[in-house]
């Protein structure tokens, strides 16, 4: 573990991460005055400052880690939200394999990285998925008023996340309200709206109506996540995919699940099949399609290689 060394003259000196770059953009005295002392322990080896469970909100799940990188000229940020139905995972699990070696290649390439946990929808303080989505918002928020702080250009942001992430990165990429900063979204085992309904149009034999009166636990997910009834109202809010258009930041999403049916053979439902079928990825690069949007994917290249390419741009 890399320890950090101070090495201050006066008050407005910059300060450097052991063995880094002299001239890095960021004062570490000043993020330790506004974040609070760097953690003493970090997920992975590394040149970079690492502050852990900053708040961005009032909220007990309110809280993220940043990760800069050390050298002198930091290109841009990625605001990653994990994924977990809405109901469990954790920020931390972004430092495990292999999703630790897409961090890792990110900070090689002198672009840090803000890792934000939110609010589960079955959380006392939660009026459902917008709850966590609106902390997306929060966390964009965060990001662009101590940017100068941090080092980070303005108006040079990346969201990103997996599953429920991918569906705060998307919610939040596509608004007009919220992605004046963002220049990409990383989408993987996405979703392609977060109006249930639409899914019908995706799944031969789906039914959301049906399968709820059938299943429990999807029943039990459904009002959760709505907080109570899906009007109208709410499904036109949530629907992320409608408010795609040629203006808005580039897309990459990846969903390698491939199977069709989303009942298994225990008259189960298979929730992976049903998050994170390739069929969602598919609508969404249609609706880019029809738009104009530029869209990306494995097919063409690596997700951190799409993040270069869309902060040089």
């Amino acid at each position: 573990m890399k320890k950090i060394l101070f090495a201050f003259l006066l008050i407005g000196t910059f300060i450097q991460c052991s063995k880094g770059d002299p001239s890095a953009t960021f004062n570490l005295l000043s993020l330790e005055q506004n974040f609070g002392p760097q953690a003493t322990q970090v997920p992975f080896e590394g040149q970079y400052a690492f502050f852990k469970d900053v708040s961005y909100g009032t909220k007990p799940q309110n809280k993220l880690d940043i990760l800069l990188p050390s050298k002198s000229d930091i290109k841009g940020v990625v605001l990653y939200f994990h994924g977990g139905a809405f109901l469990f995972g954790t920020k931390e699990d972004l430092y495990l394999s292999p999703s630790k070696e897409f961090v890792q290649a990110l900070l090689a390439a002198d672009i840090a990285v803000i890792n934000a946990a939110y609010t589960f929808i079955n959380d006392k303080q939660s009026e459902g998925v917008l709850t966590a989505l609106e902390e997306g918002t929060q966390v964009i928020r965060f990001a662009e008023s101590n940017a100068a702080l941090m080092g980070i250009p303005s108006q040079q942001i990346v969201l990103a996340g997996i599953s429920a992430g991918a569906g705060i990165a998307q919610w939040n990429g596509f608004r007009n309200e919220t992605n004046e900063s963002i220049r990409g979204i990383v989408a993987s085992f996405a979703q392609s709206s977060y109006d249930l309904y639409e899914w019908e149009k995706l799944f031969s034999n789906y039914s959301v109506d049906s399968l709820r009166t059938k299943y429990e636990e999807l029943d039990d997910l459904f009002t959760d996540f709505y907080n109570g009834d899906a009007s109208e109202e709410k499904r036109a809010l949530l629907d992320y995919r409608s408010f795609m258009d040629a203006n808005d930041p580039s897309l990459y999403v990846f969903n390698p699940v491939y199977e069709d049916a989303f009942i298994d053979a225990n008259d189960s439902l298979d929730f992976n099949v049903l998050f994170h079928s390739v069929k969602h990825a598919d609508y969404l690069r249609q609706k880019a399609l029809n738009v104009g949007l530029d869209f990306s994917g494995s097919y063409k290249e690596a997700p951190e290689t799409f993040i270069k390419r869309v902060l040089s741009e």
